[in-house]
């Protein structure tokens, strides 16, 4: 495991090494209301509501805002808007930026609070107050789950002016599609005909977890030990044969842009036949062998990818755990000799069907296009069962669909 250890502090400090950004198209808008288009860092809600870092164009040099800097800013495809706000909570006040969800009759923002660990809602009416809200965990007191409610009674208060809507707070749950629904319904209720009383609506139903399928075809070069009594003369044995697979990398490039979960599947076959010749002084005759093995390999592989987050060719590194299924396994030992004459053991010994172990890998990203890569990975695997081991290095190129 010592070349899966390197692979894996490599890795590591690539990670540390590299500063993550994830820029997407958007704009910016200052306190005298003046836009200003470019690129936006996206990342996690607690880090959105913090800061803003602004590039005017690719090769800009980066601007960094707090609140209170700028009166907001926008991710265009993502149709995530935040502007600058004072807020209250439990009797502290913050400078924030709040994620507006809905803009209208009645604004609603929303807010992650990592100093308590709560999500905070809050709705703004026309003359400008503001009304919050948030839900603690359910508890568990006396053997009996209590639910924090609270919540529902704070909508009552502030859709008091619509019945339809707030007789029908009890159904809400504390999620931010609800919150968005049920403000979006209280507009068309209050809405007069005719009239478009929602300025802009957040899209809750677009997902910002990024999953992407890959295939690919190589050569696989094999080292398989026996570790067998039985077969002392063929204590390892190498093979080349192609490889197949697919794998799919899952990675939130809001959190952390250039890292991933990958899992990967691959089809390989093992087939070889050596000979041996030995002489036994005991029985004064000399022995011809041949054994003859094949089987196919199912790898399964499951760990962390780091990509190098610029330019069009991305080095990458990664590492994680493997295991190994042997399928349509046959075996034979072909011996003749002077004294008794040729003859064949099928199935002469009965090697493990699974393994367990690691691998690691380095590989070349280049960027066809904003979705799609062509890529080439070399792999080094290690697995074992007991004493059975199998050593592979492997030559990938692929393609991400």
């Amino acid at each position: 495991m010592k070349y899966i250890s390197i692979f894996f502090i490599l890795f590591c400090l690539s990670i540390t090494l590299n500063a993550q950004s994830n820029y997407k198209r958007g704009f910016i808008i200052t306190n005298e209301k003046d836009t200003i288009m470019g690129l936006v860092d996206f990342r996690t809600d607690r880090t959105n509501s913090k800061i803003c870092k602004f590039k005017k164009s690719e090769k800009a040099e980066e601007q960094v805002f707090y609140p209170k800097e700028i009166f907001g800013y926008m991710f265009i495809d993502e149709t995530k808007y935040y502007i600058s706000q004072t807020i209250n909570i439990k009797d502290k006040n913050y400078d924030v930026f709040l994620e507006y969800l809905v803009k209208g009759i009645k604004d609603l923002y929303f807010y992650s609070d990592e100093t308590d660990n709560l999500d905070y809602y809050f709705l703004k009416d026309e003359d400008g107050k503001m009304i919050s809200f948030t839900k603690e965990p359910d508890k568990i007191i006396d053997n009996t789950l209590k639910k924090d409610d609270k919540y529902k009674r704070a909508l009552n208060y502030a859709f008091r002016d619509c019945e339809a809507i707030a007789n029908n707070v009890d159904k809400v749950d504390f999620g931010r599609r609800s919150m968005i629904k049920l403000t979006e319904k209280y507009h068309k209720q209050m809405c007069s005909p005719g009239l478009e009383c929602i300025v802009f609506e957040n899209n809750y139903k677009k997902k910002f977890t990024k999953i992407n399928l890959s295939l690919y075809s190589g050569t696989q070069f094999t080292d398989y030990s026996f570790g067998m009594e039985k077969l002392v003369q063929y204590k390892s044995v190498q093979c080349l044969s192609p490889v197949i697979g697919g794998q799919f990398n899952i990675s939130s490039p809001r959190l952390i842009k250039s890292l991933s979960i990958q899992a990967d599947i691959s089809l390989s076959s093992l087939r070889f036949e050596n000979d041996h010749i030995w002489d036994s002084s005991t029985f004064g005759s000399t022995t011809y062998e041949k054994f003859k093995f094949k089987t196919l390999i199912t790898t399964g592989e499951l760990g962390f990818k780091y990509t190098h987050p610029n330019g069009k060719f991305s080095p990458t590194i990664e590492a994680g755990i493997s295991y190994s299924i042997l399928s349509d396994a046959s075996n034979s030992l072909y011996s003749e000799s002077i004294k008794n004459g040729p003859r064949t053991i099928d199935n002469y010994v009965s090697p493990p069907m699974h393994y367990w172990g690691g691998y690691g890998g380095i590989g070349l990203n280049y960027q066809v296009n904003k979705k799609h890569v062509v890529f080439c990975r070399f792999i080094y695997n290690r697995m074992s069962y007991l004493s059975t081991k199998i050593n592979g290095v492997g030559l990938k190129i692929g393609y991400m669909l």
